[in-house]
């Protein structure tokens, strides 16, 4: 094909205690059209979140992971981006599913193979998966290396996501996090992990909420992520729990899921400079239109 549009969603990683294992695909979409054309060089093209930062040329994180398999210099791209930068998103790892997704297109390969080509070039393999597959992923690595498995196609909870102006790099976020935890800390971020699993598998929204309790990666975050703390000591009605998305400093208000709009309207009320997103988990991941 000539012409076609491939789109990518944002994620959310972590899910609480899932740290750099968890992460489910979110309801917002960035989009690339890309076109055939027979000029030497690729164009690029970039309108909504990072137009004014975002590179116009083969260093844009899309064009890197296009690169992976099929020539760049043949094709124009053209950006329509909802995922904001740098809040905890995955807006590089829409990036990448976007660019591999479309290389794809032209040069097919398995989802199984673009996450591992993902991973390598963006680094967070929760993220890449939630992007490529769509649902909510579970990643791992044993003695067979990474490992990836989409475990649901949603959750029990609606995330109702609040994302402030400030923004946070990741590499800075993860140089917060200590290099040695407590054996107390460990033991409990394993039992809340697993009740993470359960909660997912048996799609149980009361697992979920008492899962949302993390001591590997948020409390260390905090000092990053202010609304995580102000939201979670004083939850709003119909509210079941709180979590940092990814490294901060967006979080997500999980929400019973007849309670999004008074919980969203509470929020902005509550804190009218960020953006409030009443979002859905998405069933699909990046894919060719």
């Amino acid at each position: 094909m000539s012409t076609f549009v491939v789109r990518a969603p944002a994620t959310t990683a972590n899910l609480g205690p899932g740290f750099d294992c968890a992460a489910a695909a979110l309801d917002l979409w960035n989009e690339v059209e890309v076109e055939q054309h027979w000029d030497s060089g690729a164009l690029v093209e970039v309108e909504g979140e990072g137009a004014d930062e975002l590179p116009r040329d083969e260093t844009h994180m899309t064009l890197r992971a296009f690169a992976l398999l099929a020539p760049v210099e043949r094709y124009r791209f053209r950006f329509t981006n909802r995922v904001p930068l740098e809040r905890g998103l995955g807006s590089s790892a829409a990036a990448v599913a976007l660019g591999l997704v479309a290389a794809a297109t032209v040069a097919p390969r398995p989802r199984d193979e673009l996450v591992a080509l993902g991973t390598e070039l963006e680094g967070h393999a929760d993220n890449v998966a939630a992007a490529v597959h769509g649902g909510v992923v579970l990643t791992w690595r044993n003695g067979a290396g990474r490992r990836v498995a989409r475990v649901a196609s949603d959750l029990p909870l609606a995330p109702v996501v609040v994302v402030p102006e400030e923004r946070v790099g990741t590499a800075g976020s993860r140089d917060r996090l200590p290099s040695v935890v407590e054996h107390a800390d460990a033991a409990a971020a394993a039992a809340q992990a697993a009740l993470l699993g359960a909660a997912i598998a048996a799609a149980d929204p009361k697992l979920l909420a008492d899962a949302m309790h993390d001591r590997l990666h948020e409390p260390y975050r905090e000092a990053d992520a202010p609304l995580l703390a102000a939201i979670r000591g004083d939850l709003p009605a119909g509210a079941a729990g709180v979590t940092l998305s990814g490294s901060g400093p967006s979080v997500v208000v999980w929400t019973q899921k007849g309670r999004v709009e008074p919980v969203a309207g509470e929020l902005r009320a509550r804190f009218p400079d960020a953006r409030v997103l009443e979002l859905r988990v998405a069933a699909e991941g990046a894919e060719a239109r």
